[in-house]
């Protein structure tokens, strides 16, 4: 030990040069065999500085942050490189009115690749899995659910192709259990704005020095042949990029600002005709004949959240347009008729959401916290029908969720909550463990 602090001294030019003139011989020469050594500890430590680089840029090429546009991309881009993320999250749910309808689920597990082709050019791509088993006899699904290349035209300024989700509200960028509060995601962005949501084309993103985000871009827009669901519009509408007609262009914008720390405020809009072209109907003249209609389908949302020490608040607002709705609904109604057992959905003129909510950090020790949070929202997915067409009563749902976030981790977190709907159908109990790396 005293040889290694003598070392040391002498390797940080802390031993006066007085001192090795004026020693003994025998000193002197103790001194220059640690002299050597110093130097043969230098060359070592050098060498073993070379030798990790690589394992290095691999660790930091592997880690990942909690969010960014998916949530899940490397936390610092490596400047070439794979990069691996992902999350998971399993469910319970209890019913009240009707227990037999409790289920426990794999929800969903997701691995993201990513690659860096130098500083500018990066892959981000996530394979997601639900509900455990996807086969042609199961409920499973596999699907791809980014696939995209982004390219750092400067600093600020991006440029993205591919397959990639839209920056709508809260959830559809970053929906990973340890994000948001729930054990489910909200109705609001699951049947208004379906999340998560993806199209297909190109988008800019550029990032002002007052805190602003600004998004554009071109993509593949709704199908109206695939409304399959009166209670969630758009969730089978997108078309997920899988042989997706694209003779109608769609356009989206996003706006969001972030210069005060813990402020969010921002809004987005997507427009686009969704009867492409009359596809389908060219196709296969079996099909609803959707000649001369656009049926464009326009959604928007405006949202705000503000984190202040351990309080969390959070408020969202969309709303969705069918434009020719009526035209639309009486070539389904036609159809309907004529084919019994083989019922299209019918087209809702609007529909519109919106929710509040506030979480508190009663808790906190180290990487473990405990947060209690209420939710309460609006959705009505036939908020106006064509003339001639009622709306479902169910659709319109008031939804109180009240419950409590454990976090093992930033990154791990237990939760538990009690939802209460307008018609108590689907009043239920929930736990959930979720999870993100």
């Amino acid at each position: 030990m005293n040889r290694f602090v003598l070392a040391t001294l002498l390797s940080g030019s802390l031993l006066p040069p007085c001192l090795a003139a004026d020693a003994d011989p025998a000193s002197q020469a103790q001194i220059e065999e640690l002299r050597r050594e110093i130097n043969d500890l230098k060359a070592q430590i050098k060498d073993m500085k070379q030798e990790k680089a690589p394992a290095g840029a691999e660790a930091k090429a592997g880690a990942a942050a909690p969010t960014s546009q998916a949530g899940t991309t490397p936390a610092v881009a490596p400047a070439t490189g794979v990069s691996f993320f992902g999350y998971g999250e399993i469910n319970y749910n209890h019913y009240q009115e009707d227990s037999s309808r409790s289920q426990a689920d794999l929800r969903r597990f997701v691995v993201g690749v990513g690659y860096a082709f130098n500083d500018r050019l990066h892959l981000n791509s996530e394979i997601e899995w639900e509900h455990a088993v996807a086969s042609a006899d199961d409920r499973g699904e596999a699907e791809i659910e980014q696939a995209y290349l982004e390219y750092q035209l400067n600093p600020r300024l991006s440029v993205k192709g591919g397959l990639f989700l839209m920056p709508f509200g809260f959830l559809n960028e970053h929906h990973e259990p340890p994000v948001f509060y729930g054990v489910e995601r909200n109705d609001v962005e699951t049947r208004i704005i379906p999340s998560t949501w993806r199209e297909g084309g190109i988008g800019l993103t550029l990032a002002t020095e007052a805190g602003i985000t600004y998004e554009a871009g071109v993509t593949t827009g709704f199908d109206v042949t695939k409304f399959d669901e009166a209670g969630a519009p758009l969730a089978g509408a997108h078309q997920e990029l899988q042989f997706a007609h694209a003779h109608d262009p769609s356009f989206y914008g996003a706006v969001n600002y972030r210069g005060k720390p813990g402020l969010l405020i921002g809004g987005a809009i997507f427009t686009g005709d969704s009867t492409q072209g009359n596809a389908n109907f060219n196709a296969d003249n079996t099909q609803p004949d959707f000649s001369g209609i656009k049926g464009r389908i326009t959604l928007w949302d405006v949202h705000a959240r503000y984190q202040i020490g351990r309080l969390d608040l959070q408020a969202l607002y969309a709303h969705g347009h069918v434009s020719g709705a009526a035209q639309i609904d009486q070539v389904l109604l036609a159809f309907n008729a004529a084919n019994p057992g083989d019922e299209r959905t019918y087209v809702p003129d609007s529909f519109k959401g919106w929710y509040m909510q506030a979480a508190y950090k009663v808790w906190e020790q180290g990487d473990l916290s405990l947060s209690p949070f209420a939710r309460y929202e609006y959705y009505n997915t036939q908020s106006s029908m064509p003339a001639g067409f009622d709306p479902d009563p169910a659709n319109a749902q008031h939804v109180t969720t009240a419950g409590l976030t454990f976090r093992l981790h930033p990154q791990a977190v237990i939760k538990t909550d009690f939802q209460k709907y307008t018609d108590k159908v689907n009043n239920r109990f929930n736990v959930g463990l979720g999870y993100m790396f």
